[in-house]
Parts: C-alpha cells; sequence; structure tokens
C-alpha cells in the first residue's frame, strides 16, 4: 500500500496489538457510508471482542484520459 502512496492509519499499532494477542483471530472488513475509508477489523476467535483496527483510505486515481 505505502507504494501506491497509500498510508494505513493505526497499522502500526495493529500488528504490534496482534503479536501482543498471539492467538487465533477473525479477520473483517467494513467501509465508511462514503466509501472513503476501508476499516480491517481483528477480532478475538469468537468475535466477541475487538482486538485491533486498521484505516485504509480508498485511493481514486485519475483517468489518463
Amino acid at each position: 500500500m505505502r507504494l501506491h502512496g497509500v498510508e494505513p492509519l493505526g497499522l502500526e499499532r495493529a500488528v504490534q496489538l496482534l503479536r501482543e494477542y498471539d492467538r487465533p483471530v477473525r479477520v473483517g472488513m467494513i467501509d465508511s457510508a462514503d466509501r472513503a475509508w476501508y476499516f480491517l477489523l481483528f477480532l478475538t476467535e469468537d468475535g466477541s471482542a475487538l482486538v485491533a483496527c486498521a484505516g485504509v483510505q480508498q485511493v481514486v486515481e485519475e483517468s489518463p484520459l
């Protein structure tokens, strides 16, 4: 993502929390109502609690025309 100029929000902290948690997780994704942001949710294996979250802003590439 960073190679394409996209800086994920909270990714480094999410990775740190996942390393500390050191157990299986479920992964989910939601998007904002305007679809400008996507969020990765890392939940406990049974889905009852949030372990970590990271956000990515949608990149709109301009048409070459």
